[in-house]
C-alpha cells in the first residue's frame, strides 16, 4: 500500500470553511478547559515521577501509570467533542478508572519503591484535585439530550 500518493478521499479542502472553524473551535475549547489542563498537568507529574525511579522500579510501574496518564486527557477530549451522553459516561467511566488507578499506585509508589516521594505527594494532591473538577464536570453531561440509541450493555441508563 502506498501512501506518498494524492489518490486520497481527503484533501485539504475537507478541512477549511465553516466546519473547520467549528473543529478548530472544538479542539481550542478542550484543551483551555480546566479539567483537560489538569490532567495534562497529572501527566507531566507522571512524567517527572517516573524519571526518578531505579531501573527496577521503573519496570515495574512506569509503563502503567503513564498509560493511565495518557488515556486520561484523551478521553476528556473524546467526551467533549462527541455531545453524546452515552459516550460522554463510557469515557467518564474510563478517566474514573485510569485516575483511581493513578491514585492508587501512589500508595505502592511510596512504599515500595525509590520514587522521589515529593513526586509522589504532588502527584496524589493532583489526583484529589482532578476527582472534584471530574465531579462537577460530570454533572454537565446533565445537560446533554437524551441520545437516540441504547446502551447495549445496560450499564448506562438514562431516565
Amino acid at each position: 500500500m502506498n501512501f506518498d500518493n494524492d489518490d486520497n478521499d481527503f484533501n485539504d479542502d475537507d478541512f477549511s470553511g465553516d466546519e473547520g472553524d467549528d473543529f478548530e473551535r472544538e479542539i481550542d475549547a478542550f484543551r483551555k478547559s480546566p479539567l483537560f489542563q489538569k490532567a495534562m498537568e497529572i501527566h507531566d507529574v507522571v512524567d517527572a515521577l517516573s524519571s526518578s525511579l531505579t531501573d527496577d522500579d521503573a519496570r515495574r510501574y512506569v509503563s502503567t501509570i503513564k498509560e493511565s496518564s495518557i488515556i486520561i486527557p484523551a478521553k476528556i477530549a473524546g467526551a467533549y467533542g462527541s455531545g453524546n451522553w452515552l459516550i460522554c459516561m463510557q469515557n467518564a467511566s474510563l478517566i474514573r478508572y485510569h485516575a483511581e488507578y493513578l491514585h492508587t499506585a501512589t500508595s505502592g509508589l511510596k512504599m515500595f519503591t525509590s520514587a522521589d516521594k515529593n513526586y509522589v505527594k504532588v502527584l496524589r494532591d493532583e489526583m484529589e484535585i482532578f476527582r472534584e473538577m471530574f465531579k462537577e464536570w460530570v454533572q454537565s453531561f446533565s445537560n446533554l439530550e437524551k441520545d437516540d440509541y441504547e446502551d447495549e450493555w445496560g450499564l448506562f441508563i438514562r431516565k
